[in-house]
């Protein structure tokens, strides 16, 4: 009797600490609140918040530290974290790969010297080091430390471009992960640097060089303190010669849009061409155009359009190749799936078709080897290599399985026999091939080793409706024994926007979500590029609820296929995804456990007001509140605004870095004050925040494993894995 008594009172404890943990409330702390109303079209918008989008405000710096205490809690509760760390460690260095064909060494075009990054401290970014190619030692270049303006300076080379004839390289340097660029000039003989400085690049800049100089874009010194928040302007070309001032340098164009709503772009061919992507003006209407101009002695330049088109939001051509004085356009004009066009650039506007439209999308052409095109395809979840001669005639095509992508089918270098691409996947590294380019024929060029069975897992390409009734394609993958019952951990991946597809490609952290019994879903939402153009339209500008519609309906089809249940889905996506899994927990907040979005765009009202946010790709995309069609459809998904009083949301993890000037930081602040204030306080809504960092995330390799440990320990515990 004693004993059953005994055993009563055992259950009913369980019982009522079960209770208690599910009745758990967080106590956050109060962000204060100012009184600011703005008007839209009549209607009136509290912003109580909009205090934030000022980093000198005394007050966010007291408000981050009282959230920066909640994470750092929640961070000493992770008892097992030594374990994860190991795991995942094991994943990153566990991958080795073993050369299979040593006797048909693949040659492409070289530079003479070699660069490798070299990692002096896990707690700062690497330097960079470099040799001549015969050699055997490296020898530090660019050493970070030296250009660090302070000691909280979080400095990033960013890219490097080589001039062989004359020893020379150019530097690129960010500083705390902005988009703002500085470059630097080194003999690579000496390995000395040059006095040379150029300033207020983009992280979308050029360089070309050109004898003892280079050509660049730059644009105008943005305004003291607002180097984060305000968009750049006034963009222009320019040729630098070595030695001078960047302040006498020749300016050779100016972007005629100066609001820096549109930009250009360019490249250069054989050192003798360069061509442009631009816009138009002519008789105050706005064309697209692409030109080229023959480099002169004196570096001046005279554009001639050779294609102009009037602005299409939905229409693009893209210079592919270029044969004598014509040049291979892709292009959707005409054709929703995409073909290839051949345009002379001595008239204007003579297009002649060269290969033409399918009936599945054509995701890129390249160059291989001396005398052929690849053309790759993808036929829903089945890439397609077409492999032409520059007749355009086909030579052969190349299905690969389903739930695999193929990579890097070019070759530049017309004097070689043999060029090597791979096949990538969610669950396996890429797998690389070598391809005769006499017969097409190709064979397995390297032996992958992972410390598990790839054979073990494998993807599926399924379809399910959307709310509208659309189909929507989504990959899932997971291990091959997994039994749909409704209780496996599952994470939901999204991004859908600016016709980006989400491909399968390897993620060590992900394959160990996977072999620990998770599923990974990655739908191909409208707004991105799955099914070509017009898919992508569907989920731009006034139609962006689609693209949020069909990631909440690949939620629904998880559940309702009994892959996974509400209590057992998770949710996660950066950047346009950010914005995505902000605008799904708000609006189907009893679909998910846990959701993590980094680097979102949460306040869609104001977006356009910050750094990029009224760039014509961003305007395309989301369309603008100029307007009061695209007011109404941004508010009417914005994350910020759609927040409600006493709804139980989803446990958030939001993932910044505090230099974002990208999609600025100010977003993911006034996202997480309204949800800790308007939000069920049962829910955990905290930020995980990167000093230093930009919108790529983490710099230095120590953020970054940081920032991938508490991400996933956060999951596995959300999802209640027992990774130990």
């Amino acid at each position: 009797m004693i004993q059953l008594k005994i055993s009563f009172w055992l259950v009913v404890l369980c019982l009522l600490a079960n209770h208690l943990q599910a009745q758990k409330t967080y106590k956050y702390p109060q962000a204060p609140k100012d009184s600011v109303v703005d008007t839209y079209f009549g209607e009136s918008i509290a912003d109580p918040y909009q205090w934030m989008e000022n980093p000198d405000d005394e007050r966010l710096s007291a408000w981050i530290e009282e959230q920066q205490k909640i994470t750092k809690k929640l961070e000493n509760q992770q008892t097992k974290v030594w374990t994860l760390r190991n795991q995942i460690a094991a994943m990153y260095y566990g991958v080795r790969e073993k050369r299979t064909l040593s006797y048909q060494k693949v040659v492409r075009k070289k530079s003479k010297y070699l660069f490798k990054y070299n990692f002096i401290s896990s707690n700062r970014s690497p330097d960079l080091q470099y040799r001549k190619r015969g050699n055997t030692n490296y020898k530090t270049l660019v050493k970070i430390k030296d250009f660090r303006k302070d000691k909280n300076d979080n400095v990033l080379i960013t890219d490097w471009y080589v001039n062989d004839e004359t020893d020379l390289v150019a530097v690129t340097i960010s500083h705390s992960g902005s988009d703002w660029n500085d470059a630097y000039f080194f003999d690579l003989k000496t390995g000395d640097q040059l006095t040379d400085t150029l300033r207020f690049l983009r992280s979308s800049s050029n360089i070309l060089w050109h004898g003892k100089g280079v050509y660049y874009d730059r644009y105008k010194e943005p305004e003291k303190g607002r180097e984060l928040l305000d968009i750049a302007k006034g963009q222009t070309f320019c040729y630098h010669k070595l030695g001078d001032r960047q302040y006498d340098d020749k300016i050779l164009y100016y972007n005629p849009d100066t609001s820096g709503v549109n930009t250009f772009r360019y490249f250069m061919q054989d050192q003798s061409r360069i061509y442009f992507y631009h816009f138009y003006l002519s008789k105050g209407n706005l064309y697209h155009a692409i030109s080229y101009s023959d480099i002169k002695e004196d570096h001046s330049i005279f554009l001639r359009n050779f294609l102009i088109y009037p602005e299409n939001d939905s229409v693009y051509f893209t210079i592919e190749e270029q044969i004598g004085d014509s040049v291979l356009l892709r292009t959707n004009h005409n054709a929703p799936n995409g073909k290839v066009y051949i345009a002379s650039i001595n008239h204007k506007n003579q297009l002649l078709n060269f290969i033409p439209e399918y009936d599945i999308p054509l995701r890129k052409v390249d160059r291989l080897g001396k005398d052929k095109l690849s053309c790759i395809y993808r036929n829903d979840g089945v890439f397609v290599a077409l492999i032409f001669n520059l007749k355009g005639e086909l030579l052969k095509m190349i299905e690969f399985p389903e739930g695999e992508k193929v990579n890097y089918l070019y070759e530049y270098d017309s004097t070689v026999e043999y060029t090597n691409f791979c096949v990538s996947s969610f669950y396996h590294p890429d797998i690389w091939y070598q391809m005769s380019l006499n017969d097409l024929s190709y064979k397995p060029a390297k032996e992958i080793q992972v410390p598990y069975n790839p054979e073990d897992l494998h993807t599926r390409y399924v379809k399910y409706h959307s709310k509208d009734g659309t189909k929507i394609p989504m990959y899932i993958t997971c291990l091959k024994d997994t039994e749909l019952d409704g209780n496996n951990p599952t994470l939901l991946y999204g991004y859908g926007g600016y016709g980006v597809t989400v491909e399968p490609k390897f993620d060590e952290s992900q394959a160990l979500w996977l072999l620990h019994g998770g599923i990974l879903a990655v739908p191909n939402v409208r707004g991105g590029g799955a099914q070509g153009n017009e898919w992508s339209k569907q989920g731009r500008g006034v139609n962006k609820q689609n693209t949020i519609d069909d990631f909440i309906a690949a939620a629904e089809y998880l559940i309702d296929k009994k892959y996974t249940n509400p209590e057992k889905l998770a949710v996660y996506g950066a950047s346009h995804g950010g914005m995505l899994v902000g605008a799904a927990i708000t609006q189907r907040p009893e679909l998910f456990k846990a959701a993590v979005a980094e680097a979102g765009v949460y306040d869609m009202i104001r977006f356009e007001k910050f750094t990029i946010g009224h760039k014509s790709t961003n305007i395309i995309e989301f369309g603008t509140i100029d307007e009061v069609e695209g007011y109404q459809a941004k508010k009417s998904y914005s994350p910020l605004h759609n927040v409600r009083s006493g709804v139980s949301y989803p446990n958030v993890l939001l993932i910044t870095g505090d230099h974002d000037d990208r999609v600025p930081p100010l977003h993911t602040y006034k996202f997480l004050a309204t949800l800790q204030e308007k939000g069920s306080p049962q829910s955990l809504y905290h930020m995980y925040l990167i000093p230093g960092a930009g919108h790529g995330g983490a710099l230095t390799r120590k953020d970054w494993e940081n920032k991938l440990l508490y991400k996933y320990y956060f999951l596995f515990k959300q999802m209640d894995i027992k990774f130990w």
